[in-house]
Formats: structure tokens, C-alpha cells, sequence
């Protein structure tokens, strides 16, 4: 599949991230290892309303960890592959189980993690990104891109001033 295919996501999103880092802010995860990317790809998680971004973060917060803020996005001409849509997961061959497998139990047990494999199979479908629902409720959805700012690839800017959390 190419990413035209896929429908176009634009609008308001938010990102939470330690304060020290605002200067990486659309820089995305480089380097660790997270849900959808192994370490060295390139991934920038945001979520379309605050509460669900803080949600989102609430397993990873640690008593005594540096101050985060949250920051508004806008996301322009995303190509992003929804995988909640059953549909599109069959022609990818992907099952959205996988997707709320815990990661890191899997990546500390030596395996690689299920999330990983869709999302691999999704970069490698063409799309700049997907649409996925939280692990606690299915009502709750984020999007991670896979690029960003690059020619013929959405655009991710900031949109306000930082807000500490």
C-alpha cells in the first residue's frame, strides 16, 4: 500500500515530555527503544486531547522525576494507518491484539515486542504513522508518526507555550 491510500489526520495534539527536553520537542525518540519503535527509529507519539496524552504517561512517571510539561502540536497531511480498523489490519496482516501486549515485559524477556511487528509492517506499508487505542480503554487513541517535517511528510509544529504539569 502507498501512504496516499491512507486517510489524511490534521488537527490539535498534545505531547508530554520531561521539561528539560522542550529543546527536542519535535525532535521525537531517537534512541530508546518505546511501544512502536525499536532504539534508532524515528517516533513522535501525541495524543488528540491532554487528559489521554497525561494518561498515556502515568505508567512511566517515577516519585522524584524531573518536571514535564505538556505542549500543543499541529499536525498537518498525516498518512496514518488507523489500527482499529479491522479491515485495514487484515489487508496488512497485522492483528491490533498485539498492540496491547505489554512491550517491555516482552523486549526484557528476550523477545521482540508484538507491538514492534505492526508497527514494522506499517512503516513498511508506506504509512507515516498510526492511529492506535489505549491499553486501558479502547475509547482513548494516540498517534505515533514515523516521519515528520521531511518533503512530502506531514508537518508537526508547536503550537503554544509549553504548560507544566
Amino acid at each position: 500500500m502507498r501512504s496516499d491510500l491512507y486517510p489524511s489526520v490534521n488537527g490539535t495534539f498534545y505531547r508530554i515530555l520531561i521539561e528539560r527536553d522542550l529543546d527536542g520537542l519535535l525532535e521525537g525518540v531517537l534512541n530508546r527503544e518505546g511501544r512502536f519503535h525499536h532504539g534508532g527509529q524515528p517516533a513522535l507519539y501525541m495524543s488528540p486531547q491532554l487528559d489521554w496524552a497525561l494518561k498515556a504517561v502515568e505508567a512511566y512517571r517515577r516519585d522524584g522525576d524531573p518536571p514535564r510539561v505538556s505542549v500543543r502540536l499541529e499536525l498537518t497531511n498525516a498518512r496514518v494507518a488507523d489500527i482499529r480498523d479491522q479491515d485495514l489490519c487484515r489487508k496488512l496482516g497485522v492483528d491490533p491484539a498485539d498492540a496491547a501486549v505489554p512491550w517491555l515485559p516482552q523486549l526484557k524477556g528476550g523477545q521482540v515486542p508484538s507491538s514492534w511487528r505492526i508497527a514494522d509492517a506499517i512503516r513498511a506499508a508506506g504509512a507515516d504513522g498510526m492511529i492506535y487505542s489505549a491499553r486501558s480503554s479502547a475509547e482513548r487513541w494516540h498517534i505515533v508518526l514515523f516521519r515528520w517535517n521531511v518533503a512530502n511528510g506531514p508537518t508537526v509544529s508547536s503550537a503554544g507555550l509549553p504548560r507544566p504539569i
